[in-house]
């Protein structure tokens, strides 16, 4: 079935439908992820995402339910430049478990010149239609994306990930499963919220330390989840990821921007500021920190983007908060970010030593 890619500029990229029929609009994404496929479409940070993939053949492989990052699909759509109908053992041919999602995909795309478009002009809206008429140009160009992302991925419920150890409190922002997986290796006692849980609601978990998770969207849209770090980051340690790093830094003063070039890979090189260590790590995000504003905050910068020197991690000089804009859980990419949750539970312990001693002194 011939269908179209549509950029809000009005560029058009024909191509062969495949998945569901619907018409979708999204923001386009590039995403340079080699492996984890099933992890990118299920991650609740591609909510109202359409993301182009830029392998040149995806599904090689088949594709693995067991790496799933959220129960239901996220994105808006995916586009690609070829697919592979192989599969393994009891799998599925990504086409089929595209379709079974039910989300619209285009496929015989010319993915490099795409990625090549996106990279001089910025990320924007995009449609996959049937038709390319000016009248369908104009219904992007007239679409306002909706703000309420998080909103859309966030538990409505509160719910325990039980264990015997630390009690972590995880403001789901658009957690992912893999963050619950390193916790549970740690036997972390986790409670996930809402994330338009009070402070109120939050501390009468008595936690021993607060996750403020990944996400989607832009974090200007959560005024009410800023004020409750405000209050939250005087008694607790945290630890932010994503989205959730950003909130804290704009709770604390700093001031974000959107990047030229957003990082969207799940292997990209971060420098360690103290020691120079290089970890690859997964990335993706379309905002970071203005760097104008971190030398006049409370903020150390701890990591750096090696490509860009982006600010990838940073930590409060005073209070205990440490926050990392790359995944640690490395869903998809490699597993060298795992220090991020063990020197979480450091930072807990350290805290609670010192509260124990001045309850002795007391």
């Amino acid at each position: 079935m011939k269908r179209y890619l549509i950029l809000e500029d009005g560029t058009v990229f024909p191509g062969e439908g495949f998945g569901s029929s619907i018409i979708t609009t999204g923001q386009l994404v590039i995403s340079n992820n080699r492996t984890g496929i099933e992890q990118s479409v299920t991650d609740p940070d591609t909510e109202g995402q359409i993301i182009a993939f830029t392998i040149p053949s995806v599904g090689n492989s088949g594709i693995n339910r067991d790496f799933y990052e959220s129960i239901n699909s996220q994105c808006k759509g995916v586009v690609i430049g070829s697919s592979s109908l192989s599969t393994v053992d009891d799998s599925v041919s990504f086409e089929d478990w595209i379709a079974g999602l039910k989300i619209p995909g285009i496929k015989n795309i010319d993915i490099r010149a795409l990625a090549k478009h996106i990279a001089e002009h910025g990320e924007m809206k995009a449609s996959i239609m049937d038709t390319h008429d000016e009248h369908a140009i104009d219904q992007i160009k007239a679409l306002v994306l909706p703000p309420d992302l998080v909103k859309r991925v966030s538990t409505r419920q509160s719910y325990p990930n039980p264990n015997m150890g630390l009690k972590i409190v995880i403001v789901d922002l658009g957690l992912k499963y893999s963050i619950l997986r390193q916790l549970s290796y740690r036997d972390c006692n986790s409670i996930i919220v809402n994330y338009n849980s009070t402070a109120e609601e939050i501390e009468n978990l008595h936690p021993d330390g607060i996750i403020y998770s990944n996400g989607p969207g832009d974090p200007k849209d959560l005024p009410n989840t800023i004020k409750t770090i405000q209050i939250l980051q005087k008694n607790y340690p945290l630890l932010g990821i994503g989205l959730g790093n950003l909130l804290i830094a704009l709770a604390n003063d700093c001031q974000i921007e959107k990047l030229k070039t957003p990082h969207h890979e799940s292997s990209l090189a971060v420098k360690e500021v103290a020691s120079g260590k290089i970890d690859f790590v997964n990335h993706n995000h379309s905002y970071t920190l203005d760097q104008k504003y971190i030398g006049a905050s409370d903020f150390i910068v701890t990591n750096v983007c090696v490509a860009d020197g982006t600010i990838e991690g940073i930590r409060h000089e005073y209070l205990p908060i440490m926050c990392v804009l790359f995944e640690p859980e490395a869903a998809p990419g490699p597993t060298d970010g795992y220090y991020v949750f063990d020197e979480f539970i450091d930072l807990i312990e350290s805290v609670k030593k010192q509260e124990g001693a001045r309850s002795q002194w007391n």
